[in-house]
C-alpha cells in the first residue's frame, strides 16, 4: 500500500483514518495487467485487453466504493488514472485494494498543505566549450560538451551560479607551441534538474535527453528469452550515459 501526499498535511495513514468522515480528494493509478499475460499477444490485442481490464477495475472499485464518485480521466478508452473523494477513514481500505497501485492525496477538507521552506536542489548544466587557440581562424576546432553539477533554486539560478566557474575554466595557458589557449564557454545547451539526489555508488542519473534518430539494427526491439514478471505500466525514463571527456593540457 502506497499513499503519497500525507507528509504535506503532517499526517500518517493511521492519523488520517482518525479524521473520520472528513472528505479527502485523491487520485490513483490502477495496476493494469501482468506483462506475462500480454506478451504473447499482438500490440493491438494487448492494448484492447489492457483497456478492457482498466475499465473492469474501475467498475469493480466503483461498486466497492460507491460514495467515492470515481472518475476516469479517459472514460472512452480506459485510463490508468482515476480521481475521487472519500471519507478519511476509508482511504486505507481503498489504497490496500489489489487494483490500486499508488494513491496520492490531493486535498483534505479543513486542512491546508504545509508550506515547505524553499530548498535548493541539484541541477546538471550542459555547457558547450570551444577550445580556442590563438591565431586559429579556420579548419577544425575542438568543442567540449561539459556537464557540471551545481546546487541552485532553479534552472536560471544554476546558470548564474556557474558563471565564476566558466570564467575560471577559460583562463588562458600556453600550449607546447607557445600559443595561448583557452577553453571558453560559447553556449548553454541544456539545464537538467536532478531528481535522484542520493547519488548512489551503484549509479545515479545526473542527465537525460530524449531525441529522435533514424532507426538502426541495434535500436530494434529484440525479444529476450526470459524477462522478470512485472506490471504493464508507464514508468519514468532513466538512463546513464558514458561520455568521453577531453582532458585539458597542463
Amino acid at each position: 500500500m502506497t499513499v503519497r501526499g500525507l507528509e504535506d498535511h503532517r499526517l500518517t495513514v493511521a492519523r488520517l483514518s482518525k479524521l473520520g468522515t472528513v472528505a479527502v480528494t485523491f487520485s490513483f493509478q490502477l495496476t493494469g495487467v501482468p506483462l506475462s499475460k500480454l506478451k504473447p499477444l499482438t500490440p493491438t490485442q494487448r492494448n484492447e485487453r489492457l483497456r478492457a481490464s482498466l475499465k473492469r477495475q474501475l467498475d469493480l472499485l466503483a461498486r466497492r466504493f460507491p460514495n467515492a464518485a470515481l472518475r476516469s480521466r479517459a472514460p472512452g478508452r480506459g485510463s490508468w488514472t482515476l480521481d475521487g473523494t472519500l471519507p478519511a477513514n476509508q482511504i486505507r481500505s481503498l489504497a490496500s485494494r489489489p487494483e490500486v497501485s499508488c494513491l496520492s492525496i490531493t486535498t483534505i477538507a479543513g486542512r491546508s498543505r504545509r508550506r515547505r521552506p524553499t530548498k535548493d536542489g541539484w541541477f546538471c548544466v550542459w555547457g558547450v566549450v570551444a577550445v580556442q587557440v590563438e591565431g586559429q581562424r579556420s579548419g577544425n576546432v575542438t568543442v567540449e560538451d561539459r556537464l557540471v553539477l551545481v546546487k541552485a533554486f532553479d534552472a536560471q539560478d544554476a546558470v548564474n551560479c556557474l558563471r565564476p566557474e566558466w570564467e575560471r575554466y577559460a583562463e588562458p595557458y600556453l600550449n607546447p607551441k607557445g600559443q595561448l589557449v583557452r577553453w571558453k564557454l560559447v553556449g548553454i545547451q541544456d539545464v537538467y534538474e536532478v531528481y535522484d539526489e542520493s547519488f548512489s555508488p551503484k549509479g545515479a542519473e545526473v542527465y537525460s535527453r530524449l531525441r529522435t534518430v533514424r532507426m538502426k539494427p541495434e535500436y530494434e526491439w529484440k525479444a529476450l528469452r526470459s524477462e522478470p514478471k512485472q506490471r504493464w505500466q508507464r514508468t519514468a525514463r532513466s538512463g546513464i550515459r558514458d561520455r568521453a571527456r577531453l582532458k585539458r593540457k597542463p
